[in-house]
């Protein structure tokens, strides 16, 4: 009886000290540490992301999800994209530059001008990261953008889910700056959501059914 109890208590040990929820937290900080390394430069974050979300998805989905594998990505994804990355933080950083001179005041119509811009930043910024939550070894980014522009206007659920995840990053950075290094993990958790979200559709119609596949036998 109490060989029983005690293998019950096992099995359960990984349930009440967080099991997968501690690993998936984990992995979340890693990500963010190794995203942030890999942005430092700036033009590269678009990258840095993508790599970013290539390993949490090998991680949700059981495949090889080594840091050695994630910066490999990363070189992949930056050797690749640069010109994207250099494009996308150029446009963002235009808009930012704007908000700025536009709350200060320092330009005419300063108000609706930030406004405006602040929208605009937010809607690059989201369709940069779903963009990038497409990417895998070899593809086009110039494909995965018109795919991924694509994508905040068909999936507008997907979408809010990466939108949150900036304002949630934006925040915690403002609140507590030296967090500054594990925000971006918070923003991939995001975009591999929404991409995750979005497959489950098509994954659930290829699965033969309980029905279909007890007829065939």
């Amino acid at each position: 009886m109490s060989r029983v109890s005690g293998a019950a208590a096992r099995r359960r040990e990984p349930e009440v000290f967080g099991g997968r929820r501690v690993a998936a937290f984990g992995e979340t900080l890693v990500v963010g540490l190794a995203v942030t390394a890999l942005a430092l430069p700036l033009v590269t974050a678009a990258p840095a992301l993508a790599a970013g979300a290539r390993h949490l998805t090998n991680h949700v989905e059981g495949r090889s999800d080594t840091v050695g594998s994630l910066f490999r990505d990363g070189w992949r994804a930056i050797r690749t994209g640069w010109l994207f990355g250099l494009a996308s933080a150029a446009v963002v950083g235009v808009l930012l530059l704007n908000v700025a001179l536009g709350l200060a005041g320092l330009v005419p119509g300063g108000q609706a001008l930030a406004i405006v811009s602040a929208l605009l930043a937010a809607g690059v910024a989201v369709c940069v990261c779903r963009t990038a939550a497409l990417w895998s070894p070899g593809a086009d980014w110039r494909a995965l953008w018109h795919q991924g522009r694509t994508l905040v206007i068909t999936d507008p659920v997907g979408s809010a889910y990466v939108l949150s995840g900036l304002l949630v990053a934006a925040v915690v950075v403002w609140m507590l700056p030296p967090l500054v290094v594990i925000s971006p993990g918070v923003l991939v958790v995001a975009m591999v959501s929404a991409e995750r979200r979005r497959a489950e559709p098509t994954q659930r119609a290829s699965r033969p059914s309980a029905g279909g596949s007890s007829s065939g036998r």
